[in-house]
């Protein structure tokens, strides 16, 4: 967990500065982390609710001190489904979502070039 949360800090740093307008750069590094205490907390909150929600009505709750009197099988199906929901919402997300991407010199430079040759290449034709 600990490489993979690593290799996700990374990514998600660099895709919040990537995309983030030049005014707002270091705002979109800020964003980050802030993503990352806003997750956490709501982790929190949602395993108080769980536990809150499942002792109502006088049963026991899948949350206890007792780990073999605990339901985390429930838990974690709970879970599995909140996952498949953010999975779908991610996917028509990503469907509006356009990638800004960045238009260096050499890219530039690359495409004249390219629209150089042919127009060479089209007025050789013509001329033979």
């Amino acid at each position: 967990m600990g490489t993979a949360d690593a290799f996700l800090e990374v990514a998600k740093i660099e895709f919040f500065y990537d995309q983030a307008p030049e005014s707002m750069k270091s705002l979109g590094t800020s964003y980050s982390m802030t993503s990352l205490g806003a997750g956490n907390f709501i982790s929190s909150f949602l395993l108080s609710t769980v536990s809150r929600v499942t002792k109502e009505n006088g049963h026991r709750g899948w949350i206890q001190n007792n780990l073999n009197a605990s339901h985390f099988d429930y838990y974690y199906a709970f879970f599995a489904i909140l996952n498949s929901l953010n999975f779908i919402f991610f996917l028509v997300m990503i469907k509006f979502y356009v990638y800004k991407a960045e238009v260096s010199d050499s890219m530039r430079v690359l495409g004249e070039e390219l629209s150089a040759s042919k127009h060479r290449i089209s007025d050789q034709e013509t001329t033979t």
